[in-house]
């Protein structure tokens, strides 16, 4: 059995594994995006808001009205906290899930430059052989010639 074929079922197994990390890498990275953009859509809906208690105090709001805009400003402030919070979270795991893709990768080139040289060493190989049996038939045909004298 050639080497090459001995690590081949290990190769393929490591290009499912790479095929598998760059689909979590991708997800991961979607993740991230995402919740940046959740925290963007918070921070837009607090301006906004913020612009409309604005506007309502000016036009004369009552105290409870005003109570509530605050508790609601907590709610929203505790929010892009918790989404902040996210954000690291998915960025972390994005690099980790990138980290272990890029390992994967590295492992799948190294095998796949081995098993290369080895093919490289196999045909070196059979052209060696050939070329020996090519001399060898060439030496037999010369001595089986009858001499010319």
């Amino acid at each position: 059995m050639k080497r090459e074929r001995r690590i081949d079922s290990y190769r393929c197994s490591l290009e499912g594994a790479e095929r598998e990390r760059a689909g979590r890498a991708r997800l991961a990275e979607q993740r991230a995006r995402d919740a940046r953009a959740k925290l963007c859509d918070l921070d837009h809906y607090r301006a906004e808001y913020l612009l409309g208690l604005g506007k309502r105090v000016a036009d004369g709001m009552s105290g409870p009205a005003l109570r509530d805009y605050h508790v609601f400003l907590g709610r929203l402030d505790e929010a892009i906290i918790q989404q902040r919070q996210a954000i690291l979270r998915c960025d972390t795991e994005r690099d980790d899930d990138q980290r272990r893709w890029r390992e994967v990768a590295v492992q799948l080139k190294a095998v796949s430059a081995v098993i290369e040289r080895w093919r490289v060493d196999e045909r070196v190989i059979e052209g060696r052989t050939e070329q020996r049996e090519i001399d060898e038939r060439a030496l037999r045909q010369h001595y089986a010639l009858p001499m010319e004298g």
